[in-house]
């Protein structure tokens, strides 16, 4: 069954800065466009491939708002899907403990667990780079501690290749993943905290699709083969 969940985002408090959990993903390919972002505040225009992303991840969203048969709040999905399979797109989750937010691609919810499912564009090989995992990582922690200590139902993250069903990776949400994404997210506060040096990319390859490519002082450029 699709549906909406309604989980709202509360901006009206005095909380501390928020890490956005797609800067995970930022973290793991180039900790400089973070500074570049973040710090910095350069402002670029998106790369053609990332005006591409966000079409193709609107359409998805429009299909399944279009499919949606009801409509819950978080609580209430969680409590339905002990019984009935749930999934929704573009769900907020929030962790305040770590002071992390972002929106799920997919979650689904149902008796035997939940899946975090993240969009990404997938080659040919279908191979999944550890940013892509990190990401997913940080949807699952947010999600475990919005779901408390009381749910025992496991959680499964997922990577899919966009716009298609095919899922290209998927692992448990154990111990081991939990508390690695819990270093990279210490990293990453300290990071825009000022408390650690931000390492760029050292591979042109990196460098070259990335936005900042014209503006950025650490880029690495192509040596031309003679």
């Amino acid at each position: 069954m699709q549906a909406r969940i309604h989980h709202p985002r509360n901006d009206s408090d005095e909380q501390p800065r928020f890490l956005h959990i797609s800067w995970l993903y930022a973290q793991d390919y180039c900790e400089y466009q973070l500074y570049l972002d973040q710090v910095k505040g350069v402002t670029v225009d998106d790369t053609p491939a990332m005006v591409e992303g966000s079409a193709e991840h609107q359409r998805l969203e429009d299909v399944f708002l279009a499919k949606a048969e009801v409509e819950y709040t978080f609580e209430e999905a969680v409590d339905e899907s002990r019984r009935t399979p749930i999934s929704s797109r573009e769900l907020y989750v929030e962790d305040r403990s770590l002071n992390i937010r972002g929106y799920i691609d997919e979650l689904v919810l149902s008796p035997d667990g939940f899946t975090v499912i993240d969009d990404k564009p997938v080659g040919r090989t279908g191979k999944v780079y550890p940013s892509s995992k990190h990401q997913v990582y940080g949807y699952c922690i947010a999600l475990k501690n919005m779901l408390g200590p009381d749910e025992q139902r496991p959680i499964t993250a997922a990577v899919r290749a966009r716009g298609s069903d095919r899922i290209v990776w998927s692992e448990a949400f154990d111990t081991k993943a939990e508390r690695k994404v819990q270093r990279l997210i210490k990293r990453v506060h300290g990071l825009i905290d000022g408390d650690f040096q931000f390492k760029s990319a050292t591979q042109a390859y990196k460098c070259r699709p990335c936005r900042f490519f014209d503006v950025c002082d650490k880029r690495v450029e192509a040596t031309s083969k003679r």
